[in-house]
């Protein structure tokens, strides 16, 4: 009997091509039986908990991250996962070099072993959550998600996400940044932080470039206040030079990579991958907050109501966890594409 695959589709994703039928009879094709599952459906989780000799998952970053935690929620979870990226920004196929169409990613499931794929934890008194991508922290979290819908193709919509990201940093008040690094204490005036299992955020922001996302290990990269035109001059040349970031290099952006990070969290916008979770008890995002507190005062807290805010601040822990996602990832070329 042909092995079982279940695919896991968001047929809304990028320009939503391949279609269902397309794809269900792209994997038939390589020799499974397919199970055709809808990513939006409320009862995904309970949908795989039969699961197959393979699970895909065809859509953008939210469906693959979606998946992934599910599987790595499961003790008994041993059927690999293959990543068809369909949607627009595509971080987490890109990070392990996924490219490519769901033809000739199809055609190459058999031709190389299967790889590992990392995952982190948040936690702190809320709760926690599972993330595949990345945590984001500050007024700029939200800036780092394209969310342009228009219909000129998802080239145009990464572009316009990367100027919106621009105008972000721009204007961007600096947050203090109190954190710690496998013990090591790091403090500074930053625009930017984000605490990275893989190499790409947003659109297609290339953030930490060195970063493995099966090692086991994240990236803490953020850009101090003194280095804000340096990121804008970076992001103007990504903007210009047509998405090809072998031209415009590495980003000017401090990269530490650890097991666990500790970060004074005083309330401060948290995304965990590409949603920002209400906290239990919370009436209102953190952002709307710090802003009411501004309008009262007419100004930003002084030097020693930071460090009032501080001392009140909440311990959030992002750490590695232990369990790692066999994915099959088939290298593509080396170029990315900006079509994907």
């Amino acid at each position: 009997m042909a092995p079982k695959a279940i695919l896991v589709h968001n047929a809304s994703a990028g320009t939503r091509e391949p279609s269902k039928e397309e794809l269900i009879a792209l994997i038939e094709g390589a020799g499974f039986r397919v199970k055709y599952r809808n990513s939006k459906r409320p009862d995904l989780e309970a949908k795989l908990e039969n699961q197959g000799d393979l699970v895909i998952a065809a859509g953008g970053d939210g469906t693959i991250a979606k998946v992934a935690k599910i599987l790595l929620s499961r003790p008994e979870q041993e059927a690999p996962l293959a990543i068809l990226p369909i949607g627009t920004a595509n971080n987490i196929a890109q990070s392990l070099g996924i490219t490519g169409t769901p033809a000739a990613i199809v055609a190459r499931w058999s031709h190389e072993p299967a790889r590992k794929l990392s995952h982190g934890i948040a936690h702190a008194h809320w709760g926690e959550q599972r993330f595949i991508e990345g945590v984001g922290l500050g007024s700029l979290a939200q800036a780092t998600t394209p969310k342009s819908k228009d219909s000129k193709g998802p080239k145009h919509r990464i572009n316009q996400g990367r100027i919106a990201f621009r105008k972000a940093i721009k204007h961007a008040n600096p947050e203090r940044l109190y954190v710690t690094v496998d013990g090591t204490r790091i403090e500074d005036e930053v625009v930017l932080i984000e605490i990275l299992n893989i190499r790409q955020v947003g659109p297609r922001l290339r953030l930490a470039p060195n970063a493995d996302p099966g090692d086991d290990l994240l990236d803490v990269a953020y850009v101090a206040a003194a280095h804000r035109d340096a990121l804008l001059e970076w992001l103007d040349a990504l903007i210009h030079d047509d998405l090809d970031e072998t031209v415009v290099g590495p980003p000017p952006v401090a990269t530490i990579p650890g097991r666990k990070i500790t970060i004074a969290w005083n309330g401060m916008d948290l995304r965990i991958d590409d949603k920002f979770p209400m906290m239990p008890g919370q009436t209102s995002t953190p952002s709307d907050a710090k802003k009411g507190d501004e309008k009262k005062t007419g100004k930003p807290p002084t030097e020693a109501e930071e460090k009032e805010n501080r001392n009140k601040a909440d311990m959030v822990t992002i750490e590695i966890a232990e369990r790692q996602l066999a994915i099959l990832a088939p290298q593509g070329a080396a170029k990315t594409e900006n079509s994907s």
